[in-house]
């Protein structure tokens, strides 16, 4: 078990002219790779968490609502992927090994010995690629709302995934995308707006628009080509997997079919969609899954 806290690194404050819902965060340069930004919460003498986002999401969007259980527990590092939010837009195409590449250099580059890498829907292939990439980084893992091949839900494939690619593409113009009414995002995504006071919209928003187009759409096709069926039951360390039992996206039941290939995994259920991560009691059941790793370690 990872007890060492993340060093210090050369912070930086991030002034948006919007509210800060989320700890800021801090670059670092991965040698060959480019600039990594990520957000952390310091806790000394506890297991380090590596927090793997959602797609067209970013550390900060994906977990604002879910550092607060869990930083009583455990020592966090929340990076922003590849062509998402503040990290760096790599030339070469986004695939899961790459961003699985780039999370081991920063694990590496901040020295923190094995983690728990804790993945919520496109973040929980790349945790699953973090292991078999290189299995001495990972001591546990945290599977949340995703699955270990391609089988997008309908709903997905049909409305979310082309609306993020149609909201990413009209946030580069950022004078019109910071000022969509919320009532048209009630109506795209009611779930988000229902979740967010206007602020937190604005700022949910201003993250979105970060993500690269152009990865959006790398990142579709690497979620319709996953498939970790061949080795998935090598997974050796403990895990933890986390059904979202409302999911449209990524229905229950090939989370369920995940765990089960998953020597000795634990399930946790909660009772909402594949937008769980937004809601504060979500943060609850997932520390506990967490916890129930730093148990099986022991």
């Amino acid at each position: 078990m990872n007890t060492a806290a993340v060093p210090a690194r050369r912070d930086k404050q991030i002034k948006t002219g919007r509210p800060h819902f989320a700890p800021t965060g801090v670059f670092v340069e991965l040698p060959g790779r480019g600039t990594c930004f990520y957000r952390q919460y310091p806790n000394p003498g506890k297991p380090t968490l590596l927090l793997l986002h959602g797609m067209v999401c970013s550390s900060g969007l994906s977990w604002f609502r879910l550092f607060p259980a869990l930083s009583q527990h455990f020592n966090i590092i929340a990076p922003d992927m590849r062509g998402h939010g503040r990290s760096w837009r790599a030339s070469d195409r986004f695939t899961f090994e790459r961003a699985a590449d780039d999370m081991a250099a920063l694990l590496q580059e901040l020295n923190t010995g094995p983690v728990i890498a804790v993945g919520y829907s496109m973040g929980g292939a790349i945790a699953q690629y973090l292991w078999r990439q290189h299995p001495k980084l990972v001591s546990g893992l945290v599977l949340a709302a995703t699955s270990y091949k391609a089988r997008i839900g309908r709903h997905e494939e049909l409305v979310v995934l082309p609306l993020f690619a149609c909201m990413v593409g009209l946030s580069q113009a950022v004078e019109i995308f910071s000022h969509l009414p919320k009532g048209l995002i009630k109506r795209l995504l009611p779930k988000l707006a229902d979740q967010l006071h206007e602020d937190e919209t604005r700022w949910a928003l201003d993250e979105m628009r970060r993500t690269s187009f152009r990865v959006v759409i790398e990142t579709g096709r690497e979620i319709a080509t996953h498939d970790a069926s061949e080795w998935l039951q090598e997974i050796d360390v403990p895990t933890s997997v986390v059904i979202t039992e409302r999911d449209r996206a990524i229905p229950p039941a090939h989370q369920l079919e995940m765990a089960k290939l998953i020597e000795r995994a634990e399930c946790f259920y909660h009772d909402d969609g594949h937008l769980a991560c937004v809601t504060p009691g979500f943060g609850s059941v997932l520390a506990q899954a967490c916890l129930a790793v730093v148990r099986r370690q022991q």
